[in-house]
C-alpha cells in the first residue's frame, strides 16, 4: 500500500506540475499574441504594410490582399492604395473621395514629407516581390494636427489656470480623451484643458523633446507649436492609439489590461486544476478513509458487517465481489479491517457461547453440590431424630454415606480451585526425570483398579526403547486418571482404551489415549477442554466433577506439554499428549 500511495501522490504532483507549466505556457502565448495584435493595431503603418505585401497574391484580375489585414485598415479609420510606377492607383480600399487617384512624382513626395497641406497622415511602403515592385500608400486622418491648429488659431482665453477654447474644439479634445496646454516662454503652464495628472505642468527642453518622440513610453502622442509673436507654446496630446475615443480609454493601458487578464486567467486555471485535483484526491482517498473510519466505528458498536450502500452491497466491492477502483489502493487496510471484523465477530460469538456455557456449568455445579449436600443433610436429620434409636451398624452406614458425599463435595471444590489456579498460570512445584515406560504402566494399572471401569478395558503399549520425560508425578497421575475416566465412563461398557507411548518424528514424546467408543462431534471436541463446557449430564458419573478435562489440559501445559483431541462420531476418540523435548 505504501508503494501504491507513493505512486499515486507522485503521479498527482506530476500532473499538477505539468498542468501549471502548460497553463503558464498557454498564458504566455496568449499574452504575446494579444500584445502583438494591440501593437499591430496601434502601429499598422510600421507592421501592417509589410504583411500586406507578404500576404498579397498577384492574379489575373489584379492584386489580392489578406482580408483580415484590410479589415484592420478599416478599423483604424485608414485607407489603402496600391500605385503603379506612373503613380496611378491600381487598387484602393476604404479610400475617401478627397484622396487623389493619380499622383505626380513630386506631388506624392510633397504629401509624404508633409510639405503640402493634406488632411491625412500618409505612410509609403515599397517592396519587391515576385519580380514586381509593390508601392503601397496608407493614410490615416490627421487628428492631432487639426486640433493644434484650431487651438493656436483662437480665439481663446484662460482664467484661474483653466483654458477656454471654442466649443467645437474643446468638445473634440474631450471626446478623443486628449488635453491642451499653454506654456509660457520658460515652459511653465499658464493654463490647460483636460490635462491628466500624469502629464507635467512644467517642461524642460529635454522633457518636451522626449515626450514628443517617445509617445508609447508616456502613453500620449504629443504635438506642439511655438508662437514667435507671443513666445507661447501650444501643446496638444492624444492617447497612443491615435483614433481611440475617450470611451475606449481607461486608467490602465491596453497592454497592461492584457497582462493582468492573462495573469488572472492563469491563476483561475491553476486554482481550477488544484480544485479538480483536490476533488479527485477526496474522491480517491477521502471516501475510502471515511469508509474505513465508519467501519471501525461500527466495530465499536458491535456491528461487524462492512457498511453497505443503498443497494445493500459492501461499499468497497463491486457486484462481482472485486474491489472498486478507488478502494483498490487501500486493499491491504480493508483486508486487515475485514480480518479484524471476523476476529471480533468470532470473539463475540465465543463470549456469548462461553457465557452460556458458564451459566450452564454453574447450574450443573450447583446441582452437583446440592445433591450430596441434600444426602448429608438428610442423614444428619435422621441421626438427630430422638424418636428413633439407631443401631451401631445403622449409624456406621449413615456415617459412611455422609463421608462419601463429603469427599465428593471436597473433590468438586478442589477441582474448581485447581482450574482457577491453572488459569492464573501456576507451574509445577518440581519436575522429575521419569522413565515413562514403567511409570505409565504403573499409573494405568492403578487407574484400572477402579471397580467402575470393569476388567481388561485398558491396554498399555510401551515404547520400544527407554523414554525419560520431565514430569511432576502427582499431576501426571491425575491427568492419566482423568483421561481414563473420560474414555471409560462416558462410553459403552465394551469400549476399550489403548494408551501408547511413542517417539514423534520431530524427536519429541507422545502419549496417545485412543478409545473405540462413540466419538464426539466437531463442536464437542472443540470445547472438550473448556472449563464451562459439559458434554454430558452431571449424572453421567456419580464421582465426577465435570472439570477433569479442563484440569488435564492445564496440568499438561503447566508441565511444558500440549494436549489435542481427534474425534468423530462413531470413530472413537484420540487424545494426544505431546512434549517436544527428552532427557
Amino acid at each position: 500500500m505504501k508503494r501504491r500511495l507513493t505512486l499515486r501522490f507522485v503521479l498527482h504532483s506530476a500532473i499538477a506540475g505539468f498542468s501549471v507549466l502548460l497553463i503558464a505556457a498557454v498564458t504566455v502565448f496568449w499574452v504575446l499574441e494579444r500584445l502583438a495584435e494591440v501593437n499591430f493595431s496601434d502601429n499598422f503603418a510600421s507592421f501592417g504594410l509589410e504583411q500586406l505585401v507578404e500576404s498579397s497574391e498577384l492574379r489575373e484580375d489584379g492584386i489580392r490582399f489578406d482580408p483580415e489585414l484590410l479589415n484592420q485598415v478599416k478599423q483604424n479609420h485608414g485607407w489603402l492604395q496600391s500605385l503603379d510606377e506612373s503613380g496611378s492607383v491600381e487598387q484602393s480600399y476604404n479610400t475617401p473621395a478627397d484622396v487623389p487617384q493619380q499622383y505626380l512624382p513630386g506631388e506624392l513626395m510633397a504629401y509624404w514629407r508633409m510639405e503640402l497641406d493634406f488632411p491625412y497622415e500618409i505612410y509609403l511602403w515599397m517592396q519587391e516581390k515576385h519580380g514586381r515592385m509593390y508601392t503601397l500608400l496608407y493614410g490615416e486622418p490627421k487628428v492631432i494636427e487639426p486640433l493644434l491648429k484650431e487651438a493656436a488659431a483662437g480665439p481663446f482665453s484662460y482664467e484661474g489656470g483653466r483654458l477656454k477654447l471654442p466649443e467645437g474644439t474643446g468638445s473634440r479634445v474631450k471626446a478623443l480623451g486628449g488635453y491642451v496646454q499653454l506654456l509660457d516662454p520658460q515652459g511653465h503652464e499658464l493654463a490647460s484643458l483636460y490635462r491628466p495628472d500624469t502629464v507635467p505642468a512644467v517642461y524642460t527642453v529635454q522633457e518636451l523633446a522626449l515626450r514628443t518622440v517617445y509617445t508609447e513610453r508616456y502613453g500620449y502622442r504629443m504635438l506642439f507649436r511655438y508662437d514667435e509673436a507671443t513666445s507661447l507654446t501650444w501643446v496638444v496630446g492624444l492617447p497612443s492609439g491615435a483614433n481611440r475615443t475617450s470611451s475606449e480609454q481607461s486608467f490602465i493601458s491596453a497592454e497592461m489590461r492584457i497582462v493582468l487578464t492573462g495573469i488572472a486567467g492563469m491563476l483561475a486555471a491553476i486554482l481550477l486544476v488544484f480544485a479538480l485535483l483536490a476533488f479527485l484526491n477526496a474522491h480517491r482517498f477521502g471516501a475510502p478513509m471515511l469508509h474505513m473510519l465508519d467501519w471501525l466505528d461500527s466495530l465499536g458498536r458491535r456491528a461487524y458487517a462492512e457498511p453497505a450502500d443503498r443497494k445493500g452491497r459492501p461499499r468497497s466491492r463491486q457486484q462481482s465481489g472485486r474491489w472498486k477502483r478507488r478502494y483498490h489502493t487501500f486493499a491491504d487496510v480493508l483486508l486487515s479491517v475485514e480480518k479484524l471484523s471476523g476476529i471480533l465477530r468470532r470473539d463475540e460469538e465465543l463470549r456469548r457461547e462461553t457465557e452460556t456455557l458458564r451459566e450452564e456449568w454453574i447450574t450443573g455445579i450447583t446441582h452437583d453440590l446440592k445433591t450430596p449436600l441434600s444426602s448429608i443433610k438428610g442423614y444428619a436429620h435422621l441421626l438427630a431424630e430422638e424418636t428413633y434409636d439407631w443401631s451401631a451398624e445403622e449409624v456406621r452406614k449413615f456415617s459412611g454415606i455422609m463421608l462419601e458425599k463429603s469427599a465428593h463435595m471436597d473433590l468438586l471444590i478442589s477441582d474448581l480451585a485447581m482450574t482457577y489456579r491453572l488459569k492464573s498460570g501456576i507451574r509445577a512445584p518440581h519436575l522429575e526425570a521419569v522413565e515413562m515406560n514403567a511409570w505409565l504402566a504403573g499409573a494405568l494399572e492403578q487407574a484400572a483398579a477402579n471397580p467402575g471401569y470393569g476388567e481388561n478395558r485398558i491396554i498399555c503399549q510401551p515404547a520400544d526403547k527407554e523414554i525419560i520425560l520431565q514430569i511432576y508425578p502427582p499431576w501426571m497421575e491425575r491427568v492419566v486418571g482423568n483421561l481414563t475416566a473420560n474414555a471409560l465412563l462416558h462410553n459403552s461398557p465394551d469400549t476399550r482404551l489403548t494408551v501408547t507411548l511413542a517417539m514423534q518424528d520431530n524427536g519429541g514424546i507422545a502419549i496417545i489415549f485412543r478409545d473405540n467408543g462413540q466419538g464426539m462431534d466437531e463442536h464437542t471436541a472443540a470445547n472438550l477442554f473448556e472449563r464451562y463446557y459439559r458434554g454430558g449430564d452431571t449424572a453421567s458419573t456419580a464421582n465426577g466433577t465435570g472439570l477433569g478435562m479442563a484440569i488435564s489440559k492445564g496440568l499438561v501445559e503447566a508441565m511444558g506439554g500440549t494436549i489435542n483431541v481427534v474425534s468423530a462420531p462413531g470413530e472413537g476418540t484420540e487424545i494426544i499428549l505431546g512434549w517436544n523435548y527428552k532427557v
